[in-house]
């Protein structure tokens, strides 16, 4: 189609062969412009037109009689008609073309470098509390009192830089050094944290209370804070050190032979909601209440695949999986395996400070469940801290 056609409009005609000397003389008459000519097989012919030759051609031919054919209508005018038949898709356009316009003026992205300690979500919430969020004004964005901002209110950030490049602002910061926990002086006993026999002392701080070999109870004196001198008397201190003794644990799995558990159905989208900026709209949802029993599940669409990831626009659809819950069975050996799984994700739970030296196992089987009995002896750091009530 010529840029002629296509601004003025173009219909494309048919005539019918017994009527095509007629029309040709018409049209050689009222000197129309035909474009395009083609004659067909049967010997009719096809050509084209602008529009407004076309709709003064028709008439001409109506009044004489000539049989002549409408196969199509193309061009700006014919879009602009259709769309004026369609107000949803003019006014979507046009707020479309608002947004576009009035976003260059909105902060569309915010990327953050320097952070390694902090995630970049942590930094994020912490310059939203002071004001720089995607979607932010960027005319009434002042860079230099925002990075003050952050300064004071963030015990984390040390140093921060805000550039904006158009609607991206590239964040830059340094993390502050990680102050030790200030050490607690308050004074304090080691007590057993469980029963054990004492195999080795390293008292850092404070009167031991035990010997090696001694058996100790639960929550019996391994390590006095309490100093007697006979010079100086009775003087207070946190006692600091490890008891290391032999111990004894004791591990109880039970694995059920019949278990409840969930069949999913086909899932279902229950409502599409756009998000630009910080605005959402629901553009679906499915009406009705939903009686059932159902997992929820949302998952967040972006434009990456379009080349338009740093649009500030997203789908977050929400879809229910609906289930029911029925029993099932499984077999003593499924169980039994289930059961010695358990264990080893408890024995990998173990601190690094609990030396395994021997491991009994016992399993039985009962019309209901699998039992597995694990024995643990260990020599592990029974020493716990317990503060002094110290009356002024």
């Amino acid at each position: 189609m010529s840029v002629f056609l296509f601004l003025a409009g173009e219909r494309r005609l048919r005539v019918a062969k017994k009527d095509c000397a007629a029309v040709l003389d018409l049209c050689l008459q009222d000197s129309f412009s035909l474009r395009f000519p083609h004659w067909e097989e049967n010997g009719d012919l096809c050509f084209s037109c602008s529009l407004q030759t076309a709709k003064r051609l028709l008439r001409l031919c109506a009044e004489r009689g000539l049989a002549v054919e409408v196969l199509a209508s193309r061009g700006l005018p014919v879009h602009l008609r259709r769309l004026l038949t369609r107000p949803g898709v003019l006014v979507g356009g046009l707020l479309v073309l608002l947004l576009l316009v009035s976003s260059q003026r909105f902060l569309w992205d915010i990327r953050v470098r320097g952070n390694e300690r902090m995630t970049t979500a942590e930094v994020l919430s912490e310059l939203r509390e002071c004001g720089l969020f995607t979607g932010a004004y960027l005319p009434r964005l002042d860079v230099r009192a925002l990075e003050n901002r952050v300064l004071i209110a963030s015990d984390r950030i040390a140093w921060i830089s805000v550039n904006l490049s158009g609607t991206v602002a590239e964040v830059q910061v340094v993390e502050g050094v990680e102050r030790p926990p200030k050490e607690n002086t308050s004074p304090a006993n080691l007590i057993a944290a469980t029963d054990g026999q004492i195999e080795q002392l390293l008292i850092y701080r404070g009167e031991a209370a035990v010997k090696i070999g001694q058996a100790v109870r639960r929550g019996e004196l391994l390590v006095s804070g309490i100093y007697d001198s006979s010079l100086e008397g009775y003087r207070l201190t946190r006692a600091v050190g490890e008891v290391w003794a032999r111990t004894e644990r004791q591990i109880h799995i039970e694995i059920p032979l019949s278990y409840e558990e969930k069949c999913y159905e086909e899932s279902e989208c229950a409502d599409i909601a756009l998000n630009f900026f910080d605005f959402s709209v629901k553009i679906f949802k499915k009406a009705g209440n939903w009686e059932g029993s159902c997992d929820i599940i949302e998952r967040e669409i972006g434009f990456a695949s379009l080349g338009l990831s740093a649009l500030p626009v997203h789908l977050l659809v929400t879809e229910r999986v609906p289930y029911r819950v029925q029993t099932a069975v499984r077999s003593p050996e499924e169980a039994s395996t289930l059961a010695f799984a358990q264990l080893e994700h408890e024995l990998a739970a173990l601190s690094r400070e609990v030396e395994l030296l021997e491991k009994r196992i016992t399993v039985s089987v009962t019309d209901t469940a699998v039992l597995l009995d694990c024995t643990l002896r260990c020599i592990e750091n029974i020493a716990v801290q317990a503060e002094l009530e110290v009356n002024g």
